[in-house]
């Protein structure tokens, strides 16, 4: 396969079906594992396959390197928001919602980021995507408890925290990547996380000790599918693609097939308000693509 179009899809379709398996596994994984001790062990072992990643990818902007010491406190913010904060909220969300509701609020990250960069960066945000924007909450309102009030649940709020923390990492990532590559990042930010999460350790070995053999096979695969290869898979196929749509446009696929996955694994469907409000929050982020093409 010589095309660097189809190439690149088939990276980011890898990626997105590695990033639904997280939603699913991490609901199944959280009934032997606390949400602190999970999050040390899916940083944990993604750090171990990155220190093996890196240097395979040789020299230049994707291989390994010693940040400067300027660059550290940045490096830190990278692992507190992107690993040590988000995975701690998105697990302690993940307790009481559902797997694709999980991946619906998540999924508006693009939306919050573009706002967050216009409040850092002074960038323009056109009106089409503020009205995205509220037609996003809008969405995650009719999500929560049906529509019935303004007041989020708990796993909803937790979820919430999530997403802007992840936006937060993009902003940062944004700084970091005028010095290094994507790839080089995300390492950097998982062995951040992983220090930052250390203070979890006792208990971390203590629950590991009483896990079931499955238990600690799940964990694993946490730490390297959705995290560190679908990362690998990401970060390979932004760097090929002809046009960047090609391959962020794959993520209005994550929530469908998060959905699938946990039909499959645990049974049943979610609730109604999670279609309703899931259509809009779609709707939203359509509508957000199409402004930015039109901007």
């Amino acid at each position: 396969m010589n095309n660097p179009a189809l190439v690149c899809q088939a990276y980011a379709f890898a990626t997105v079906v590695l990033w639904s398996t997280a939603y699913v596994y991490t609901k199944v994984a959280l009934e032997f594992f606390t949400p602190g001790p999970l999050g040390l062990v899916r940083c944990a072992v993604a750090s171990l396959a990155f220190l093996v990643i890196l240097p395979v990818m040789g020299k230049g902007r994707c291989g390994f390197f010693l940040p400067a010491v300027r660059h550290l406190p940045l490096i830190a913010a990278s692992g507190l928001s992107g690993f040590t904060l988000y995975l701690l909220a998105f697990n302690e969300g993940s307790i009481s919602l559902n797997p694709t509701t999980n991946c619906i609020v998540i999924s508006t990250v693009p939306i919050l980021t573009a706002a967050l960069a216009r409040m850092f960066f002074d960038e323009r945000l056109p009106v089409l995507r503020w009205m995205a924007l509220a037609l996003a909450f809008g969405g995650v309102v009719l999500m929560n408890s049906g529509g019935r009030g303004f007041m989020l649940a708990p796993g909803m709020g937790w979820v919430l925290v999530a997403a802007v923390l992840l936006s937060l990492y993009n902003i940062v990532q944004r700084t970091l990547l005028r010095h290094y590559g994507s790839l080089q990042i995300a390492a950097w930010s998982f062995f951040a996380g992983t220090l930052f999460l250390l203070y979890c350790l006792p208990q971390t070995m203590a629950e590991l000790r009483a896990a079931p053999a499955h238990a600690l096979w799940l964990v694993l695969f946490l730490g390297i599918f959705p995290s560190a290869a679908a990362y690998l898979f990401w970060a390979r196929a932004l760097a090929i693609t002809p046009r960047t749509s090609l391959v962020t446009n794959y993520m209005f696929l994550t929530p469908f097939l998060a959905m699938l996955l946990d039909f499959a694994v645990r049974g049943g469907l979610p609730e109604a308000s999670t279609f309703m409000g899931g259509a809009v929050i779609m709707g939203a982020l359509l509508l957000f693509s199409l402004a930015g093409k039109r901007g």
